[in-house]
């Protein structure tokens, strides 16, 4: 298959003298690239690198030394960039910044939620979620509420260059029993692909609560008191509510992905419709 040449700036987050460091991968796809860097990182001796941006290469503009060599399925700049430590916010696995700059940075995002309300009553809440925490408060919410009418995929347009979203719908994940344990069995697929936004609707409110193709929690609702139960969850849950959060998707250059080992848009279609989902055509009434 055709590969691609990815540049991605690990960050070495040791506690003491964390560093940066400019790493090369040709891959097949963008996911395929940090997985291999990652790995390269840590035969590297690396304990706990980090991608933080990532873009396509043209290797006409490489510069400085590199190692073992410029031709070689993964290499790297022979130097390390130290800083001083400082806190900073992990974007969970499916989405990535870009180097280019945008009207915001990517040391701006942190973990918090914002809630608006438009002049129709809809309460939207959106969470900027840490990795290791993006599954676990998502669970949470979802495990709130008893029952669900419905339980959907949106396989994004950008997924492959289509023109088209595609929705597929299972009523049968009824219970946050059921989509959490399908989330888990399906894990590389759903919670850490870029692609895709995932959906459990709740009748009372017309609420939706999502995992989106930005890898954070999103919930709308028609409903003051399920917002405000929500919004109560994130607090409980150590997120501050933040009147102008940023996020990735906030005016900043940024990439989807999704990991080796994950199926192809077309692959997971055919799974999900082979588990009980539906395709469901937005304004069909089906």
């Amino acid at each position: 298959m055709e590969t691609t040449l990815f540049t991605c700036m690990i960050l070495e987050q040791d506690d003491e003298e964390p560093f940066v460091q400019v790493y090369w991968a040709r891959a097949v796809h963008l996911g395929a690239a940090i997985q291999m860097i990652l790995d390269s990182a840590r035969s590297n001796g690396l304990r706990n690198p980090v991608a933080r941006e990532c873009d396509p290469y043209d290797i006409e503009n490489l510069r400085g030394e590199v190692a073992p060599a410029a031709s070689a399925e993964v290499f790297w700049s022979t130097s390390q960039h130290f800083f001083p430590p400082a806190p900073l916010f992990d974007l969970p696995t499916g989405i990535i910044s870009s180097c280019l700059e945008g009207d915001h940075d990517k040391d701006e995002i942190a973990p918090g939620f914002t809630m608006t309300v438009d002049d129709e009553g809809l309460t939207t809440i959106w969470a900027n979620m840490a990795q290791s925490e993006l599954f676990q408060v998502y669970s949470a919410l979802v495990s709130v509420f008893p029952e669900y009418r419905v339980f959907w995929y949106v396989l994004h347009a950008h997924w492959e260059d289509e023109k088209e979203e595609r929705f597929l719908v299972n009523e049968g994940l009824s219970t946050p029993a059921k989509i959490l344990d399908h989330l888990r069995a399906t894990w590389v697929d759903s919670v850490q692909n870029g692609f895709v936004t995932l959906t459990a609707y709740l009748k009372e409110g017309a609420t939706n609560i999502k995992i989106s193709d930005h890898k954070g929690i999103c919930v709308a609702t028609r409903s003051q008191a399920i917002a405000e139960r929500c919004a109560n969850l994130l607090v409980e849950s150590g997120y501050p509510e933040v009147p102008e959060l940023v996020s990735i998707d906030c005016e900043m250059h940024h990439w989807h992905y999704r990991l080796p080992g994950s199926r192809s848009k077309t692959e997971l279609a055919a799974m999900l419709k082979s588990s009980g989902f539906v395709d469901w055509v937005p304004g069909s009434g089906n």
